[in-house]
């Protein structure tokens, strides 16, 4: 009887650890935030991602449309996320102007084949980099711009689900990845602005539509 008063003692003395370790596994738990979801094209995006052991926070999302025809499931290409190194908000000029890792995040709505989604890069980008080569049709920019189309010319199709990762780094390096696979680094302070202004720039390709803008989610309002 006395060894069993004293299991029973010891016990209840451990009934608050347990119940503390129990709270902080529900805390642990409960610090994993929702994620957010595109509304025309129901993509989810982490609210922390992890690429090549860094960790990006979702900063803004969109969605990349044929003339704006969001609620078409046959105009719609892909959903788009915006994530920075740093937890902070920002908004656009801080993405294009600081000196950040920064991450944009293409998640394919549909098949796409890989030649159609670099001639629509060629489409926007070209301007963007004739005009940083001051009018000139052949440069350093073009050059890496050829570089950057030929990732997706490489591939036969963007399956619905595939990921598109774009890391624009402080040195002016665009890390292209596939699915978490790295597949070009391409050295080119022209090509890294050129492909953030197409999205978040005075005139990006959001700028004619009311109903395509980036959405901010940390608090920083867009500009546009």
């Amino acid at each position: 009887m006395a060894m069993a008063g004293s299991r029973r003692m010891g016990l209840l003395a451990l009934l608050p650890l347990l119940s503390n370790s129990h709270d902080a596994v529900l805390s642990h738990s409960n610090a994993y935030e929702k994620n957010v979801k595109e509304p025309f094209t129901g993509i989810e995006f982490e609210q922390q991602k992890q690429i090549d052991n860094n960790d990006y926070h979702l900063q803004a999302t969109a969605v990349r449309c044929m003339l704006g025809q969001c609620k078409m499931a046959m105009a719609r290409a892909y959903a788009i996320g915006l994530y920075t190194e740093d937890k902070q908000p920002v908004n656009e000029t801080a993405v294009l102007t600081g000196a950040m890792n920064r991450i944009l995040v293409l998640v394919m709505d549909k098949d796409v084949a890989g030649h159609h989604i670099a001639k629509g890069f060629d489409k926007s980008l070209l301007p963007r980099i004739r005009k940083a080569q001051a009018g000139s049709k052949r440069g350093s920019g073009k050059d890496a711009l050829r570089d950057f189309t030929k990732c997706f010319n490489r591939e036969k199709t963007l399956k619905k689900g595939s990921e598109v990762a774009l890391l624009w780094t402080p040195d002016n390096k665009l890390v292209v990845y596939f699915d978490n696979q790295m597949r070009a680094v391409i050295e080119s302070p022209i090509l890294c602005r050129a492909v953030f202004d197409m999205y978040l720039g005075e005139d990006s390709i959001f700028r004619k539509y009311r109903n395509m803008s980036f959405t901010f989610h940390g608090g920083a309002a867009s500009e546009t």
